[in-house]
Parts: C-alpha cells; structure tokens; sequence
C-alpha cells in the first residue's frame, strides 16, 4: 500500500513557494506514474463480481415452468459471503429476480459453500465463502396470461460483500438482464455460454455439513483422508446392527469346506459384496446432480432429519428395540454355496447394517455430493466398506478355532449408549443452520464432555469387566478436564479502546499537537475483527497507541454519513489504518490487516 502525506490543517501551515510547489507537484506526478498500476491491482467493490451467463432453460411459457440459470464469476485472490455465513454480523449474498408480475420465481439454490481459515486468523475461525466460479438457479411459473412482448426481461441482481486475506470491500451489487421474449443469454455476457457452470466445493471445501473426514482430507492429503474412512470402516463393526451379525457370519464360514484357501476367498467374495452395495450409493450421490445437497440445505429436511436421528439415539437407550426383520436376518446369514452365495450374503450384510450405519455415513455422502466425482464417491465408499469387512476375512479364517465372542452384554451395552448420544449430537448439529447465531455449534463441545463424563463415571454398563472399566474411566478424566477448560474463567488482554469518529476531536488533537490514531473498519469486515483480537490487544501496541488520540470509524451502515467520510479520505477497502503526526499531517495510511510488530513498527516512526 502507499503512503501518502498531504495536509489535513492547512491554517496551521505557512504558504509554500510557488517553486516548492512546482517540484512537490512534479514529484507527485512521477510517483502516480509509477504507481499507479499498484493502485488498480485491487478491484473496485463493484468489479468483484462478474456475471457471465444467464438463461432461462426451457423457454419459458404460459402455464408452464422453467429455470433461471446464473453462472458468475468471483476475481481470483478474493471472495464473497454464502448466503449463510456463520455470523449475522457477515452480509450475505442474496440473488434477485425482479421482473413481469406473469413470472413467479420461487426459491433459489444457491451454490456450495466453501468452508475456509484466513491466513491471518489467529484463533483458526472459519467462515463461509463463494468463490471462483459459481452458479445459481431459480425455478420459474409463467402465468397463463405469460405473452411476452419484445423487451420484456428478468432483472438478476447478485447483493454482495466481498474480502480477500487482508481486507473486505463496502457492500456492492452487479445485475443484468435476461429476455422473456425469446431464450438467450444475459446482455453482455461472455462467450461460451454455459461453461461458467458451478465450481465443485473438491473435496476440502464443503458447506456447513463439512465432515472432519473432508478437513483432513484438505489439510493432510489423500492417503490420511483415505485411513480415516477405513478406521471408522472398521469402527462401525461396533454398532449395535453390525456386531450381533459377527457371530452369524463366523457360522456361515465355519460351515463350508474346501480348507482355508476356499474359505479365504468366499471371505474376499463377501467383502466385495459389502464394498460393491456401499460404493454404488456414493456413485449413486455423487450423480445425482447437486439434488443430495440441496435437500440438506432445506430446514425442513435437517428438522425431519434430526428428529429421524433422535429416534434411532432413543433406540440405543433401550426405549424401543430397532432391529431388521427377522427374514432381512435369515436371509443374511444363509448358507449359500459357492462364491456367488458369499457375494450376495455381502450385499445383503450392507442392507442389514443400514439402520445403524446409515446416519453416520451422512456425512460422507455429502462431501461426495460437493466433489461431484463418481469415481471418489466410488473409492471413498469402497475404502469404508473394506474397513467394515476386511475384519470378517481374519474372523472366515479362524472359524473354526473360534468358540464363542466375548458376551455383549458386558459391554456392548455401554457401545450401544456411545452410539446414541453421538447420533443425539448429530440431530444437534444438523440442526445449526435452523437456530440462529450458531447455538447448537457453540453448545456442542460441552454436550460432548457432558457425555464423556457420563459415559466414564456415571453409566453402569461395562463395570464387571475389569479392562473396560479402566478404558471408560481414562474417557471420563479426558472430558472432565476438557470441561474444566472449557469453563475456566479467563481474564482477557487489556485491549485498545477507541472512541468514535469524530471531527471536532480530530480537529482537537490538531491544535493539541497529539498523533491521531484512526481505524476505519466495519461489522462485517473480518480482517477487522481479526485485527481487534490480534493487533489491538497486543501489550507492546497498546502501550506505544496510548500517547495518540485514537478513534474508531464504523463505516457498517450505508447512509450518507458513510459516503462522505469515505470520500473524504478516499477509503476504498476496510481495515484502512491512518496514522497522523502531531503536526496535522497523515505520515501513514495503510489498506489491509496490520499485524502487531507492523503496527507497533508504524506507530513508532510517528511522533
């Protein structure tokens, strides 16, 4: 950013020569030849957002229904607010169609959000984000009166709020128009219409149903990502649908001959089946074309959802037994000869275990819907099924040494309570986007701890088996002392307090000869907020920004107040941070996150 000085106070200030003024001009000149490229490397707020295509596909006529298409197109290096982001103080984006009373559209299907940490975010706070290329669609009614004239059009406003790392432009909107009498693009759109389609979140990105499988699949690569899903695979074999079917399958191989090769293979057999019934419903999600995602972005899907989930939690507890039927059981651990009967037995085994598995692959299958890709639904679906089966191969081999399992009632009880609370905790936190400011988020890591502690001290499941007793009471110190974290009182850094932007006070500080200090920022700017918890409370800055006058300057609301302090200081992007010396003068004025030993560097160099 550049640093420019011109003078706030010229009555305190001797007229200069006219050849003084001459070389001040020229030099001001020279630096606006150089500098000006940098100047226009930032967009204006206006500029963010592009839109390059919009049709209407089908044609749109009287009675009839159609879809609005609107693909658009975020500069690289910057991003818009979701439709939902994750704070009330963040502006949102809102798509409008405007247009004949004869055309009614309904409501609009936003593109995936993407979940993403700023560089400069110290505390690892997400947000959620558009970027790059995006599409939007809004079904449309045509009236039975529809009888478009030429000229006739659709206005499509895209309200935005734009950030990259480092600042957040004011609040802009980008519109066009598209033709009701004939199908066509928008004016002015680009060529190649509809290549400007929807940019898949990949698998990182993701919405607010991200996963912690789809975090570590973007923060530590495939192989990880892809040995988490195996690990909860084979951690699945614990659910109270799934184990109860170990015994019957160990039947099963112990009954058939041909010696430990043919029963290794019919195991290989009954696994593919189990992997090909788990992959073909993530193929199945991943072609689905955006429908998957789209139903969970519904608040009435998420509240039918969390209530399906706490009743399935209701039957872990014991309130009502929820089992397959008794022919779906039969049918599983029949004896089919040869390895077509080991294959279908596998697929009959995904069916079986749905009930129990079901609710928590969701996740999964959303990350797969977002990626778009067959062939990762495939594999991510393939590689879950191999951790569910691959247990079953040791268990074909050693069945005829192995004479009975350990007792379920021991400690399968314990399991199947583990189980109900984590789908209680999904049914909460499905139910986030409905209740407002991120409650059920917030409330999360303390129902967590609170269930640890049950779990480890309270429940009287697993106590007589001495080995378990010991595992369920390290989870309860483990939550006890995450709880004792989580509510120990924490006294906050001294931060730096501003006051309100004011002119008379700036004029004050002038003719006091005192440095001025002076943050222009917003509610929803986030490098702002991020220099409040940063820069702003730390000690060595706090300490130095005490001898300034200091003043804060809200440019949130969009009135005309706002439009004219921004003009007279030409702020084109929050955080701006001006410095002016005790001589009137702006020594420095900086666009962008300032980060502590900057700022503590700045304010230094003013006196």
């Amino acid at each position: 950013m550049i640093s420019r000085e011109f003078e706030l106070f010229p009555h305190g200030i001797k007229a200069r020569p006219l050849w003084r003024a001459s070389i001040v001009s020229a030099a001001f000149a020279l630096a606006w030849l150089i500098f000006a490229p940098a100047a226009h490397a930032n967009p204006k707020a206006n500029e963010l957002v592009k839109i390059t295509s919009a049709t209407i596909d089908p044609p749109l006529r009287a009675g009839g229904a159609s879809t609005l298409k609107v693909a658009a197109q975020v500069i690289a290096g910057w991003h818009i607010n979701s439709d939902k982001p994750f704070s009330e103080d963040y502006i949102p984006t809102k798509l409008e169609v405007s247009g004949p009373d004869s055309v009614t559209p309904g409501a609009i299907k936003y593109p995936p959000a993407q979940t993403m940490t700023l560089e400069i975010a110290a505390g690892g706070d997400k947000i959620s984000v558009f970027g790059g290329d995006i599409k939007f669609e809004v079904p449309l009614k045509a009236a039975a009166n529809f009888a478009p004239k030429p000229g006739d059009a659709l206005t499509v406003t895209i309200n935005y709020q734009g950030c990259n790392n480092n600042e957040c432009l004011r609040p802009a909107s980008v519109s066009t128009t598209v033709a009701l009498a004939a199908p066509g693009a928008a004016a002015g759109a680009l060529e190649g219409i509809g290549t400007g389609g929807a940019k898949r979140g990949g698998i990182g990105g993701g919405d607010d149903s991200g996963t912690a499988v789809a975090d570590i699949f973007a923060n530590h690569g495939w192989f990880l990502g892809f040995l988490a899903v195996f690990l909860g695979g084979l951690a699945l074999n614990l659910t109270p649908c799934v184990y109860p079917l170990i015994g019957v399958t160990i039947a099963y191989f112990g009954s058939q001959g041909g010696g430990h090769r043919r029963v290794m293979f019919l195991a290989i057999f009954f696994v593919l089946g189990i992997a090909l019934m788990f992959s073909a419903v993530g193929v199945a999600v991943a072609m689905s074309g955006g429908l998957f995602g789209a139903a969970m972005r519904n608040p009435y899907v998420l509240i039918a959802l969390s209530m399906m989930l706490l009743t399935l939690a209701a039957s872990c507890f014991g309130l009502f037994v929820l089992q397959p039927p008794n022919w779906m059981l039969q049918r599983a651990g029949a004896a089919h000869p040869g390895y077509a009967g080991a294959l279908l037995m596998g697929l009959g085994m995904g069916v079986v275990a749905a009930p129990c598995i079901g609710p928590i692959v969701l996740g999964l299958l959303l990350m797969v819907e977002r990626s778009g890709s067959a062939l990762f639904g495939f594999a991510l679906f393939f590689t879950l099924a191999l951790g569910l089966g691959v247990p079953y191969i040791g268990l074909a081999m050693a069945a005829g040494h192995i004479r009975r399992l350990p007792r379920s009632g021991e400690w399968l009880a314990w399991v199947e309570h583990l189980f109900g609370f984590v789908l209680a905790g999904l049914a909460i936190y499905f139910l986030d986007p409905v209740v407002p400011n991120n409650l059920m988020t917030r409330i999360l890591p303390y129902y967590a701890a609170g269930v640890g502690i049950y779990l480890g001290f309270i429940s009287r499941e697993g106590r007589s088996w001495r080995p378990f007793l010991v595992l369920r009471s390290v989870l309860g110190i483990v939550a006890v002392g995450a709880l004792a974290i989580m509510l120990y009182p924490r006294q906050g850094p001294e931060k730096l307090r501003f006051e309100p932007f004011n002119s008379e006070r700036l004029a004050s500080a002038a003719e006091a000869r005192k440095p001025v200090l002076i943050d222009f920022s917003a509610d929803w700017c986030i490098p702002c907020r991020e220099m409040e918890h940063s820069t702003f409370v730390d000690p060595s800055v706090v300490s130095e920004a005490k001898r300034f006058v200091r003043m804060k300057a809200n440019l949130t609301a969009q009135d005309k107040a706002t439009e004219a302090l921004t003009s007279k200081f030409e702020i084109q992007g929050v955080p701006t941070t001006m410095l002016i010396d005790s001589a009137g003068k702006v020594a420095q004025r900086k666009v962008g996150y300032i980060g502590p030993q900057e700022m503590l560097s700045e304010l230094r160099q003013v006196d």
